[in-house]
C-alpha cells in the first residue's frame, strides 16, 4: 500500500487483532476512498455452533470498535452506520473516515491496549477484581448501549452459573458435530494457519468440577485453577444482529479497558451456544436482558497471542480514488 493507503493498512491490522469465537476472524473489509466496509464473513461462520450467526455479529463488533479505535489513533474521525442495509445483512459496518483532531489521552490508551490485549486461558491470581475496575468496565460496556453483569465468588448465584456451564459443555460434548466443528478450529500444531487457536495456546484443563474456565476437547494436563476471580456477563437490551454488533464493541471498549488495568479475559461461550441454558442463565441471574458473554476476568501474566490473518488477507477489494478525508491523489485521474 502507498502512504495515504498505510494509515488504512494500520487500522485494519489492529482492527483484526479484535477477540473472535475460536479464533474465527470471520470478518472482511472493502476499502473505498474514505470509506471503510466491515462484512461478515460466512465460510468463516461455525455453522453448527452459531447457526444464526450471534458469535459471527459479536466478533465483527468487536473488529469494528478496535477500527473506530485505530481510526482516533490515526487523527481521523469514523462515523458509523451499523447495518445500513437490510438486503444485504453481511455488511455489518460501513466507517466514514473524516479528518479529525488528534486522539485523546483516553483514545490513545485504548488504542495502544489493542496491541497489548490477549486472551488468558491460564489460571489467573486467586482474587476479585478491584472494585474500581469493575466499575470502568461497566461504564466502557454502558458507553456501547450494553451491561455487565458480575458475578464475584460471593455471589450465592455463582455455583448455579457454573452448573450451568458444566451442564451445556457435557451436552456439547455429545454432539459429534458440534465436536467436529470446535476440533476444526482449536488444537493441533496449525503452524501454517494464520486463525484458530494452537492447542499450546488453548491452556490446561482444570482439575477441579467447578473452575471458572471453558473446557476444550484438546486441552491436557491438569491444573488447579482459581476460586475467587470475577465472572461476568455481557447483555444487551435485545436480542438481535443489531444487538449482537453491539455487544461485540461493547466487549472490545471493556476489554482493551481492562488491558489498561493489567486484567485479562477468558470466555466460556457454550452455555450461550444453547438455547436452554442460554435462557436459564438469563433465569439464575435475573438480568432482564439477552446474555451476549460469559467471561472470567483476574490477573495473569501475559500469556501468548493467537495468530492473526494478514492484512492482505481481510481486504477482497481496494480501491484509493480518494484519501480519507476526501482529497484525491496526485496521478488519480
Amino acid at each position: 500500500m502507498d502512504v495515504v493507503d498505510a494509515r488504512v493498512e494500520r487500522i485494519v491490522e489492529s482492527a483484526g487483532r479484535a477477540p473472535s469465537v475460536h479464533n474465527t476472524q470471520p470478518w472482511r473489509v472493502r476499502f473505498d476512498g474514505s470509506t471503510l466496509e466491515v462484512r461478515a464473513d460466512p465460510a468463516r461462520q461455525l455453522r453448527h455452533t452459531d447457526p444464526q450467526g450471534r458469535e459471527m455479529l459479536i466478533s465483527c463488533g468487536a473488529f469494528l470498535f478496535n477500527a473506530r479505535t485505530a481510526a482516533r489513533r490515526e487523527s481521523l474521525r469514523p462515523r458509523v452506520r451499523v447495518l445500513p442495509d437490510p438486503a444485504d445483512p453481511g455488511l455489518v459496518a460501513v466507517v466514514d473516515l473524516d479528518p479529525g483532531p488528534g486522539p485523546e489521552t483516553d483514545e490513545l490508551e485504548l488504542a495502544v491496549a489493542i496491541q497489548r490485549r490477549v486472551t488468558s486461558r491460564v489460571p489467573f491470581d486467586d482474587q476479585p477484581l478491584d472494585v474500581d475496575v469493575l466499575e470502568a468496565l461497566r461504564a466502557a460496556a454502558r458507553d456501547e448501549g450494553a451491561g455487565l453483569r458480575a458475578v464475584p465468588a460471593s455471589d450465592p448465584v455463582r455455583e448455579q452459573v457454573l452448573a450451568l456451564v458444566r451442564r451445556a459443555e457435557a451436552l456439547a460434548a455429545e454432539d459429534e458435530v458440534g465436536v467436529g466443528e470446535e476440533r476444526a478450529w482449536t488444537g493441533g500444531a496449525r503452524s501454517a494457519r494464520p486463525d484458530g487457536i494452537p492447542r499450546d495456546l488453548l491452556g490446561p484443563a482444570a482439575a477441579e468440577e467447578g473452575a471458572p474456565v471453558r473446557r476444550f476437547s484438546a486441552r491436557s494436563g491438569l491444573v488447579h485453577f482459581e476460586r475467587r476471580s470475577t465472572m461476568a456477563v455481557l447483555t444487551t437490551p435485545g436480542d438481535s444482529p443489531r444487538d449482537w454488533v453491539a455487544a461485540g464493541q461493547a466487549l472490545e471498549h471493556l476489554l482493551l479497558v481492562a488491558t489498561t488495568y493489567f486484567v485479562h479475559a477468558s470466555f466460556a461461550t457454550t452455555v450461550l451456544e444453547n438455547p436452554t441454558t442460554r435462557h436459564d442463565l438469563s433465569t439464575v441471574l435475573s438480568l432482564g436482558a439477552a446474555p451476549q458473554m460469559l467471561m472470567r476476568l483476574g490477573y495473569s501474566a501475559r500469556p501468548a497471542r493467537t495468530p492473526r490473518r494478514p492484512v492482505d488477507d481481510l481486504v477482497r477489494e481496494h480501491r484509493t480514488s480518494a484519501r480519507p478525508g476526501g482529497g484525491r491523489r496526485p496521478g488519480d485521474g
